[in-house]
Order: structure tokens, then sequence, then C-alpha cells
């Protein structure tokens, strides 16, 4: 009867050094796939930060279109049938969504998106409520080079995006 407990407690030891090196590799296999889904996760995550900045540059590059029809170039004759309320109401709509979007323009305790939106302020109100030549086009030059300014910003911010995801998809061959 010893010999037969001994060979069953051999045969328990192995099958259970078994399990553990068994469970050990499913364990092992398990976090790889987490550390994969994670990366996955944070792929997801850029493009999508990417898709939004690529958003806000294509806004910026709009409303400078809208707000040229009052801006430097503008002359009396171009001013005819040209509704500045819109203009204004477009360029409140993309003050907003600029405001939606700051987080991606913090740089340190500057934000540039969100002094772009508190300086456009006044001026919104000035051409929405323009009546002369002089005051449409003195409200429009400063919302245009305001926005133009800001521009440089947007397209530096959407290039690092792209870059950034770019280098993490060489350097993470998923």
């Amino acid at each position: 009867m010893n010999t037969i407990e001994t060979w069953i407690s051999i045969i328990g030891s192995v099958a259970s050094i078994g399990g553990a090196v068994w469970a050990f590799r499913e364990a092992k296999n398990a976090s790889l796939s987490a550390t994969q889904a994670e990366k996955v996760r944070d792929e997801i995550i850029e493009r999508r930060k990417i898709i939004e900045v690529s958003q806000v540059h294509t806004e910026t590059s709009r409303i400078l279109k809208i707000v040229s029809n009052v801006g430097p170039s503008c002359n009396p004759s171009m001013l005819k049938g040209v509704n500045c309320g819109n203009i204004a109401k477009d360029v409140e709509e993309y003050a907003r969504f600029i405001n939606e979007h700051s987080s991606y323009f913090t740089c340190f305790f500057e934000n540039e998106a969100k002094e772009l939106c508190t300086s456009l302020n006044g001026d919104i109100e000035e051409l929405s409520e323009a009546k002369s030549f002089d005051d449409k086009k003195k409200a429009g030059k400063s919302i245009y080079y305001k926005i133009n300014n800001f521009m440089p910003t947007v397209k530096a911010l959407s290039d690092e995006k792209r870059e950034h995801v770019v280098t993490t998809r060489e350097g993470n061959k998923l």
C-alpha cells in the first residue's frame, strides 16, 4: 500500500507542476494580449485626436475664407450684398468650436485657442453691429488677422499629431 500511495503522490505532484506550468504560460499569453489591447486602444485614441485636430485645421481654413469677404482685401464694391451678421454668426460658431477643442492647444499655462476665443468676442459684436464700410472692414480685418495668426499653431499641432502616430506605428509593429 505504501508504494501505491507514493506513486499517487508522485503523479499528483507531477500533475500539479504541469498545471502550474500551464497556468503560467496562459497568464503570460493573457498579459501579452492585454498589452497589445492597450496599444491598440492608445492608437485609436491618438487617431481620434488627429481627426479632431484635422477638423480644427479644416474649420480654421473655412472660416478664413468666409471672413476674407470683410477682411484686408475687402473694398466697398465687394462688400455689397455681404451679410456681416451671418459672417459674425459663423465666426461665433467657429469660436465655440475652437473653445470646445481648446484642450489640444494648451502649451504649459497658455492656451492659444481660449485666448483666440476671448479676443474674438468683441470683434464678433462689432462686426454684427457694424453699419458703415469702415466699421465692417475694421472688425473684419481684426477677426481675419487673429484667426490667420492662429493658423500656424493649428497646422503645427496637426503635423505633430500625424508624425506622432507615424513614429509610434513604426516603433511598435502591431
